[in-house]
């Protein structure tokens, strides 16, 4: 439980409540004792004049023998009453000053004391009421002389005063208080003030003057807090220039870079942050898990560890994205971690059609390449001396360098394609000259047919190049693996989707091969001399054109690859 809060204008109105009831009670004190002391050294010079006048008449008295007769007027005339103290402090004779003695106070005893030891005593009781004066009268018969003043007005006179002296104490301690409170009261406003502006400027509020009208202690303290404002005003406009700068600046970034505090809520995302991210995130959101397979937030708490270092990972959520996370540690002095995502799609899509184009191009171009190069060593070797061979071997070879262009052309589409420069450019294909063409330049096992089966006029619009090197591929590959019987390419149309369908009566392939046959480099029991590209390319080419491949093969019941090209543009057979 915290301390109870006690306010500057109580405590201190209590403090100036004390100082003033302790000085108007040292001043009210003084005032009194003072003013007593006064009355009464007064009262008691004046009585010890008229006793020594008294003593004077006394001794003349006793040396004339008329003591008794007039000591009575000596009383009266000097307004005391008189003792009159033989040997051995016996009393000889009083007389009242008025008409009845005044009670002795108990200071007589020691008046008569001292005067009987020879000594002058003067005194005068608590309420200065009685004066005693104490006088040797050093006769024969005579000791000492006891008068007695009684001055009822000088004790009245005391009171008066104490009385009107405590009264006024009162009522100037009173009004000390109040203005006390009130001066309380005025510091603590100033002090409010100021504490205001303070809060005011801790929450930010820095366009507020603080005005100060007097040139005080507080007024100085209030124009130190006004340069502070001021100060600080120009630092946080400049900061705010500044950030506003950084903010714009991150926007321009090509990477995602979110700030997050220890409770895992976001207190910047730019543009691409927010892309990769899911598109909505915003300040004051909980970091999201963007990726399945990879906890971004546990990325991100790690970083909040004291050991922590910038960490970078690698993050592949799927076949077709990738992304960098570097992740920077908070700071001491910050509650917030760095985090920047670097979409690695596109560079490692580029790097992959790389790869992919060179082991592509080396795959696809060896065949026509190889039957080139024998037609040039069979014309080398003498057959350009034979008419009829030579123009047969140059038709090989005219035919063959044509396949070489649109094989090139097609592999720079596929890796144009992957790398996301651009869509290969679509056309309108017939596929009956092109089915009939494929199958021309297929070289089959003796006694296996070569069968062409679709519809005249039968087109769709798709890139040429691609479609006619997964053709040959499926073609090549069916022709290469069947001994007997036949190899059938066919094409139909069933509304806006196209199937091409190349069939063999091959040895098949066995469940673990069809799991694995469009992976890249793998050959299976089939193919154990090729590279394992064949099927992996058209398969990829399917792709780029925006169509799906089937496969329907056992084991000694022949193989079928299906091409299926969905929403294909199909041309209306024309009457004949």
């Amino acid at each position: 439980m915290g301390r109870p809060f006690i306010g500057v204008r109580w405590w201190l109105g209590a403090a100036f409540a004390v100082v003033a009831a302790t000085s108007t009670a040292i001043v009210v004190s003084q005032f009194s004792s003072r003013s007593e002391q006064e009355f009464r050294g007064r009262a008691e010079q004046l009585a010890d004049g008229n006793a020594a006048l008294a003593a004077g008449e006394v001794r003349s008295a006793v040396g004339h023998g008329t003591l008794v007769s007039s000591l009575p007027e000596i009383a009266r005339r000097q307004n005391l009453d008189l003792f009159v103290y033989g040997l051995g402090g016996r009393l000889l004779r009083a007389a009242p000053a008025r008409d009845t003695l005044t009670k002795r106070p108990p200071e007589v005893s020691a008046a008569l004391r001292d005067a009987l030891s020879g000594e002058h005593l003067l005194t005068s009781t608590r309420d200065g009421s009685v004066v005693v004066v104490g006088l040797p009268l050093r006769t024969a018969q005579t000791r000492a002389l006891v008068a007695l003043s009684a001055r009822p007005d000088v004790a009245a006179a005391i009171g008066i005063v104490s009385d009107q002296a405590l009264r006024a104490g009162v009522i100037a301690g009173v009004i000390g208080v109040l203005v006390g409170l009130l001066l309380a009261q005025l510091i603590a406003l100033r002090l409010r003030r100021l504490s205001n502006a303070a809060e005011a400027i801790a929450l930010g509020d820095f366009e507020t003057p603080l005005r100060y009208r007097f040139r005080d202690e507080f007024g100085q303290l209030a124009q130190s807090f006004e340069r502070m404002r001021r100060q600080l005003r120009r630092s946080f406009r400049r900061l705010e220039v500044e950030r506003d700068r950084l903010r714009l600046l991150l926007e321009r970034l090509h990477e995602g870079v979110v700030t997050i505090d220890d409770d895992l809520v976001v207190h910047f995302a730019n543009s691409e942050a927010r892309r990769l991210l899911g598109g909505r995130l915003a300040e004051g959101d909980t970091l999201p898990e963007p990726w399945p397979g990879f906890s971004l937030r546990e990325f991100v708490g790690r970083l909040f560890d004291e050991t922590a270092s910038p960490t970078q990972v690698h993050v592949s959520p799927d076949e077709e994205h990738a992304y960098g996370v570097v992740g920077i540690p908070a700071q001491p002095e910050s509650d917030w971690a760095l985090v920047v995502i670097d979409d690695l799609t596109e560079q490692e899509r580029r790097e992959l059609a790389e790869r992919e184009f060179v082991s592509n191009a080396a795959h696809e171009l060896r065949t026509p390449l190889t039957t080139i190069i024998g037609a040039v060593e069979v014309l080398q070797a003498g057959a350009k001396d034979d008419p009829v061979q030579r123009d047969r071997f140059l038709g090989h070879i005219e035919r063959e360098a044509g396949r070489l262009a649109r094989l090139a052309r097609a592999m720079l589409t596929l890796a144009r394609a992957h790398a996301g420069q651009e869509q290969p450019r679509s056309e309108p294909v017939d596929l009956t000259p092109l089915l009939r063409d494929v199958a021309e330049g297929l070289q089959p096992h003796d006694g296996v047919t070569v069968d062409v089966e679709c519809p005249e006029r039968l087109e769709v619009r798709v890139n040429r190049d691609l479609l006619e090197q997964a053709l040959r591929n499926l073609g090549e590959n069916a022709a290469k693996h069947t001994d007997r019987g036949h190899v059938a390419l066919r094409a139909h149309a069933d509304g806006s989707t196209v199937s091409l369908e190349i069939e063999d009566t091959g040895p098949g392939m066995s469940a673990e091969t069809q799991r694995h046959v469009f992976d890249r480099f793998y050959r299976g029991e089939r193919d154990a001399e090729g590279f394992g590209l064949g099927l992996a390319i058209v398969r990829e080419s399917v792709r780029t054109l925006g169509g799906r491949i089937e496969l329907d093969s056992s084991p000694g019941q022949g193989t079928s690859f299906r091409i299926v090209l969905e929403g294909a543009r199909v041309a209306e057979e024309m009457p004949v």
